[in-house]
């Protein structure tokens, strides 16, 4: 079990990797707006953890391990604004309540995408992960 530090982590990096390019120490700092060493701080212990790798020539990079804790978390995400749309939320309380409630269990996760009879994007047009429970469809 991570924190949820480490998973609002996970996430950016998820975040930036869509764009295609290489995350920079900037670049996550910017995304988290945190500064720059306290995220050198962190990295240090994502690679404890072996959830990233670091260099400066290749920037930040998953490990297995670090893909999964990051694809459970942006599902989670992008299956709570999902609801969150279904229910006609207001996008501003939409995109607050599914950063602070993404932190819950992928079986929940679970049975909210399937309910909602298994979306592939977020109400943004983004991608979302596949779980277990969208095997079969």
């Amino acid at each position: 079990m991570v924190s949820e530090n480490t998973e609002e982590y996970l996430e950016a990096i998820w975040v930036l990797e869509e764009k295609g390019q290489k995350i920079r120490i900037i670049d996550l700092a910017d995304h988290l707006n945190i500064k720059p060493p306290s995220v050198l701080e962190k990295l240090k212990k994502l690679e404890e953890e072996k959830l990233v790798t670091y260099n400066k020539n290749e920037g930040i990079k998953f490990t297995k391990k670090g893909e999964m804790g990051g694809k459970m978390v942006i599902r989670a995400h992008r299956i709570l604004e999902s609801l969150f749309a279904y229910l006609r939320i207001e996008e501003d309380d939409m995109e607050k309540l599914s950063c602070a409630c993404e932190h819950i269990s992928k079986g929940t996760v679970n049975k909210i995408c399937t309910f909602l009879n298994h979306p592939e994007t977020c109400p943004h047009g983004k991608k979302i992960p596949r779980g277990e429970c969208c095997k079969n469809i």
